[in-house]
């Protein structure tokens, strides 16, 4: 069947029908026009229709063509593979990377981006990273921009999720004092909230970047100290606004309320309040918290706000005691969306995705560089076609351009700036001294204050000049470690000392380098049959009628309007999930569905979808398997929690859980590290170097497979961008794919796991996890050492909070599988976005 005949049927299937799955009479009608079209037309031969055929309409416009593709399993194969990616464009860089932090082996990535632009003055490079994760390393990016060999900017760089006007006035809510608020003569207290509200309906009719150039300073110092994760940010722009005020209404009463000494007692303790969770330990800082909830009877709801943005540098503690969220707005509430993106694309002609980040971890064998994770991972290179090139470039310019969420750094410089951090570290060096003879706390922390405003004077140009070059010695000083102490190093049996000699796409791609201390190599993708799709999650509308319209962002998703908010990903395994059934009815032939996810704690929609592939009567042939982490080589301990409370739930609902039907692997920890020992002799061994942990994002459908940054997790449905490739009909892949999970088996490095999803009821269930967690507070020496000591309140805190959410879960899980279709919102994805 020619190609062009092909694409005459799917086009009539769409237009017909827009289905996912065949049903007798609608087979029958679709071979009536199947058989028209070909009377219609030239001579053609004809192949009977297979499930394989059917493209959904939402996927039509992303389909593509390469030339060359291959997996990556291998890191330091995936990190040759991205600095070939470099080495050979012509014209221009796109990236996107969640994390993009600046050590060993991205100093290496960054030196060979930097090389390309020094070389030709007409190369560009765009780089969009997630604000949440790198503001903190903000400087290193703007020392990027900066490195500019013939006088003109050629590296730009973005940032995701940039604060929304709600987030602006929500600074400044939290940053205004209540000097000239109205006694409230029935409460006895201070009406301060409508005052605050007045002030920022100024924000109403204002745009993003008017609303930017109306902040207060102290508005600004609280966003820094947010997204840089630093309390003393937070709390010391707050304290500005209060502390004034404080001091009106409490000196110099003439022109402001009246307050009796009550009041202004009270007043005075929620400011001691404040300064104790800036200057005191992390258990003061927590009492400190708790005592402030107690103070927000007084100043009435503007006080929660304010907890919580405290609240979100701290896991599990993200809802009032009644389960609602402390804040509702979207724009709020969404605050910590990420993009979660791995993306690298060369003109439009090469382009790597998949799981890795820009890291060590993710681009390194066991080392003494890498003193945390090794990740094992899975990447796609591909060599693409004219079309495809096009619409991996046109999807990057879709959220690259996308203002309403996208910041350059000068636009964070106008919202967010960090050099208030640095004046804020260096007035409280010298407070140390010019306040040193004062005693009572809260003059202690006016004095403070005052050394502040003096250097908020002169600016704080110099001391981010200062950090820039700080940077800058930063990057050389990695730059030559890896090429000295990582690169040019023998580790056991490393036959090469170049990445050209892993992966070289002028001399036949992949080498002839055996990997014989690697899990992992690469798999070449054969080219013969596959339909190849790029599949994004993105903030805004996928649907194909609103592609030529503006883009407005959208918050979480709802079951059956997917595609309307962006999650082409999930529609699709919701897809591939039904059509895995259907094949294994419609052939009677086996059908695998495969899990390969470091992170596994389905959402309901998954949930969902596995019950039903357990249920003999309605999908006789599959089998279902997930390989995992298992708690102790995860670095997301709180995952495995979640996910082994919602098997529980599905063995308690579904007795083929129990059967051939489902097996459960996760990865064997002992194993892992004698790998380390035995082939990555190192001084320490194990200690003092990273040690493995699975952070691959694969889902292999029958012959299908998923491969892309996408976890098997909520936040990947709910919040987060995310990208990949799903391949349909490539038994090949998937056989090989199958073949190195066996490997695993057969080598005892994932063991058969089953059993420890199986307790008779949620009181056994919560033995083995109170277990556990004293297990991980032995292992991690928690209440040994004694810098940990004063964080005991902090963490008795988090395990009592975890406890409470995995109750939830459960009581989530038991109402969500009664329910015969999932539809709207969804409780259970919305208790656990945030994770």
């Amino acid at each position: 069947m020619t190609l062009t005949f092909i694409k005459t049927f799917k086009n009539i299937y769409l237009s017909y029908f827009k289905l996912k799955i065949f049903s007798a009479n609608r087979f029958k009608n679709v071979l009536f026009l199947l058989i028209f079209s070909f009377l219609s037309s030239c001579s053609q031969k004809i192949v009977g229709p297979t499930l394989n055929t059917v493209i959904p309409e939402y996927l039509h416009s992303n389909e593509f063509e390469a030339q060359n593709g291959f997996i990556l399993k291998d890191n330091d194969q995936a990190f040759a593979s991205k600095i070939d990616i470099i080495q050979k464009a012509e014209k221009e860089l796109r990236l996107i990377y969640y994390i993009f932090d600046l050590d060993e082996s991205t100093a290496y990535m960054t030196n060979e981006i930097l090389k390309k632009i020094e070389k030709d003055k007409d190369f560009s490079v765009k780089l969009l990273t997630d604000y949440q994760w790198n503001y903190k390393n903000l400087d290193f990016f703007r020392w990027l921009e900066k490195q500019q060999p013939h006088g003109i900017q050629q590296i730009e760089i973005r940032f995701y999720n940039r604060p929304s006007i709600s987030v602006i006035k929500f600074a400044e809510f939290m940053t205004l004092g209540c000097a000239n608020a109205k006694q409230n003569v029935e409460n006895n207290g201070l009406d301060c909230t409508e005052e605050k509200l007045n002030y920022l309906n100024k924000y109403n009719q204002l745009s993003l970047a008017q609303a930017e150039e109306m902040m207060s300073v102290e508005a600004k110092i609280f966003l820094a100290g947010f997204y840089a994760k630093d309390p003393n940010g937070i709390l010391f722009g707050t304290q500005l606004g209060y502390g004034r005020d404080l001091q009106t209404m409490t000196e110099s009463p003439n022109g402001t309320p009246t307050i009796d000494e009550a009041q202004k007692q009270t007043l005075l303790k929620v400011m001691k309040l404040y300064w104790s969770a800036k200057t005191g330990s992390t258990a003061e800082k927590i009492q400190a918290k708790i005592q402030l909830s107690i103070a927000g009877l007084f100043f009435g709801k503007e006080l929660k706000p304010f907890l919580n943005g405290v609240e979100t540098i701290l896991p599990f503690s993200l809802k009032n005691l009644d389960g609602s969220a402390l804040m509702t707005h979207p724009e709020i509430a969404y605050i910590t969306d990420y993009t979660h993106h791995k993306f690298i694309l060369a003109d439009t002609k090469n382009v790597q995705v998949g799981g890795r980040n820009c890291a060590n971890a993710y681009h390194m064998h066991p080392n003494e560089l890498e003193k945390k994770y090794i990740f094992m991972d899975t990447d796609v290179y591909l060599n693409l076609d004219q079309n495809g090139g096009a619409l991996f470039k046109n999807t990057f310019e879709d959220l690259w351009g996308f203002s309403e969420m996208v910041a350059t750094t000068s636009e964070i410089e106008s919202h967010a700036p960090i050099g208030f951090l640095y004046l804020l570290n260096q007035a409280n060096t010298l407070a140390e001294t010019e306040c040193s003879e004062i005693t009572d706390p809260l003059q202690k922390a006016g004095c403070t204050g005052q050394v502040f405003s003096s250097l908020l004077d002169t600016g704080y140009s110099e001391l981010v000049h200062s950090t820039q070059n700080e940077w800058g010695e930063k990057f050389h000083d990695y730059l030559s470690k890896y090429e000295k102490e990582y690169l040019a190093k023998i580790i056991n049996d490393k036959h090469w000392t170049q990445l050209s000699e892993l992966f070289d796409s002028e001399n036949g791609f992949t080498q002839n380098t055996t990997f014989k201390n690697s899990l992992h190599s690469a798999n070449v993708i054969p080219l013969k049959t596959q339909e190849m799709y790029y599949v994004e999650n993105v903030p805004y509308s996928l649907s194909p009628s609103e592609v030529n319209q503006p883009k407005q962002r959208h918050f979480g998703s709802l079951y059956g309007e997917e595609i309307e908010h962006g999650k082409m990903i999930h529609k699709v395994w919701e897809d591939a999930f039904i059509a895995a059934c259907a094949k294994s009815e419609k052939t009677n032939e086996p059908v695998e569905v495969i899990i390969h996810q470091g992170y596994f704690a389905p959402t309901e929609s998954v949930v969902h979808q596995m019950n039903k592939l357990m249920n003999e009567k309605i999908c006789p042939n599959v089998k279902l398997k997930i390989y995992t982490n298992s708690i102790v080589t995860t670095d997301l301990t709180p995952i495995n929690f979640i996910g082994r409370r919602q098997l529980h739930a599905l063995f308690q609902e579904n007795k083929n859980f129990d059967t051939p039907k489902f097996e459960y692997f996760e990865y064997n920890k002992s194993v892992l590290d004698s790998i380390v020992v035995n082939n990555f002799p190192l001084e320490n061994g194990v200690k003092g170097t990273g040690s493995f942990s699975l952070h691959s994002k694969v889902i292999l459908f029958d012959d299908d497979i998923y491969i892309g940054s996408s976890n098997a997790e909520f936040r990947s449905y709910m919040m987060d961008t995310n990208n990949g490739v799903f391949l349909k009909d490539v038994p090949e892949i998937v056989a090989s794919y199958k073949k190195t999970l066996k490997n695993l088996e057969d080598n005892n490095i994932v063991i058969d796991a089953k059993s420890s999803l199986q307790f008779r009821d949620l009181t056994q269930l919560r033995q083995q996890e109170e277990k556990d967690v004293a297990e991980l507070r032995q292992r991690y020496a928690m209440d040994d050492r004694s810098f940990l000591k004063s964080r005991k309140a902090q963490l008795e805190y988090t395990i009592t909070q975890l406890y409470e959410i995995l109750d939830q879960v459960s009581v989530e899980m038991e109402q969500s599988l009664k329910r015969k279709k999932l539809k709207g919102k969804s409780k259970l994805d919305e208790l656990l976005k945030v994770f």
